[in-house]
């Protein structure tokens, strides 16, 4: 009891920094009727998953729309790393704030991440954090942003899969605008990857460490460079159905929007072997 008491005090004393608010994204009309509210499951903030070494398809071979910044499919070798089973909640946003007395990026706009950081929503995912923000919560935890090569090769498998799941798409696994939904407690959809890692088609987008640059062999793109930051995942304002785990979204590191992070490390000699 005292301890929920003493965080009840520091979460308060936290939220009266807010300066204003903004307004959410609109999502678009429900279009999946057979959505059910999903079961809240038990879960670890924090916890990592270890991705073994392995070889993997990246990207798509589709020029056209959405897709056409991920061409061509490509092989990618990745060595073993670790990275978060679900996304950095709230929760854990706001104690990295009060124990290293950090300042989001956003705090001096009026427009971020404590706007949405209400004591019912503790583990509902972190949002509106810059990209700096995201690296610097995860450096605190001895971690990393992810790779986007890491981030979709945890999201898609060995096997390439479109979804999490497989390459068919399935009503109510994830936190897409068809569930009709703003971003939920991590876990509670059934939006898990071939390694156990939740939550990477739906719930939130989230920054990765990677520069928006070209495959090999891909699209020209006068984007391209170091200027923009890699966002992957889709949110509840994407159609999860229409969308996949390839695609590639691109953002200043200074936007303040709903993206969120996970935390990604390598593995060490003695990690992969424990886990043989």
């Amino acid at each position: 009891m005292l301890k929920k008491v003493l965080f009840a005090t520091l979460a308060l004393s936290v939220m009266c920094c807010l300066i204003s608010c903004g307004a959410k994204e609109e999502v678009e009309e429900v279009e999946d009727a057979g959505w059910e509210e999903p079961v809240l499951n038990e879960v670890t903030p924090g916890e990592m998953v270890l991705i073994p070494a392995g070889e993997f398809i990246m990207g798509s071979n589709n020029k056209s729309n959405e897709d056409a910044n991920a061409f061509p499919e490509h092989k990618v070798n990745l060595p073993a790393f670790w990275i978060d089973k679900y996304e950095v909640t709230n929760e854990e946003f706001m104690n990295f704030s009060i124990e290293k007395g950090y300042t989001g990026e956003g705090a001096a706009k009026g427009s971020d991440w404590r706007i949405f950081a209400t004591i019912e929503r503790l583990n509902v995912p972190v949002v509106y954090i810059t990209w700096k923000d995201a690296e610097e919560y995860c450096k605190s935890k001895g971690k990393r942003l992810p790779t986007e090569q890491e981030w979709e090769y945890a999201a898609r498998g060995p096997n390439g899969n479109k979804y999490p799941w497989g390459n068919e798409w399935e009503a109510g696994r994830a936190n897409t605008n068809e569930a009709g939904r703003d971003a939920m407690d991590i876990g509670r959809f059934d939006d898990v990857s071939p390694f156990g890692v939740h939550d990477m088609l739906g719930n939130v987008q989230e920054w990765t460490s990677s520069w928006y640059k070209s495959y090999p062999k891909g699209v020209a793109d006068s984007k391209f460079g170091e200027t923009l930051r890699v966002v992957r995942g889709l949110s509840p304002t994407y159609r999860g159905k229409a969308g996949s785990l390839w695609l590639r979204f691109a953002q200043p590191p200074s936007s303040l929007f709903n993206f969120g992070c996970r935390c990604a490390k390598d593995a060490t000699p003695e990690d992969i072997a424990k886990n043989q």
